[in-house]
């Protein structure tokens, strides 16, 4: 049965191996990968940071690009479509699962504690999302 994948990317080498996961999982049952990566204006402090919106986003517009690319590259027959979403990651991410049948995660992202198994995100996605989670270590 065709599946809805959807896999939260932040551009560290565990989300690329979710995406690689989860277009493998697309190309043996068939589907589709979203490949979702959310962005912010960081707050420090109580303020935000100087970096204007457009630079964030384009930022996490190129680096969602280079880790489709270089999945694309390896499944070329997988239907693999980039979301760039602003807001929070948990809360969008849990949105998102609520139109997956599978969401998929690196275990650990940009900013976690060195040394932790799971990270923060992925562990209140396990905890969140209305559908089910893979965590790619």
């Amino acid at each position: 049965m065709p599946q809805t994948v959807v896999v939260g990317v932040d551009g560290s080498d565990e989300s690329v191996r979710a995406l690689r996961w989860a277009a493998n999982q697309v190309r043996e049952v068939g589907g589709i990968v979203h490949a979702a990566m959310v962005w912010h204006q960081p707050v420090q402090f109580g303020y935000r940071l100087p970096t204007p919106d457009s630079e964030l986003e384009d930022r996490a517009r190129k680096s969602l690009d280079a880790a489709v690319d270089k999945i694309k590259g390896e499944f070329p027959a997988v239907d693999l479509r980039a979301r760039l979403i602003r807001g929070h990651v948990v809360d969008e991410m849990v949105g998102l699962s609520k139109q997956a049948d599978i969401l998929v995660v690196g275990n650990k992202g940009h900013g976690a504690f060195t040394g932790m198994l799971v990270g923060s995100v992925a562990l209140k996605l396990v905890h969140h999302a209305a559908c089910p989670v893979v965590v790619v270590r």
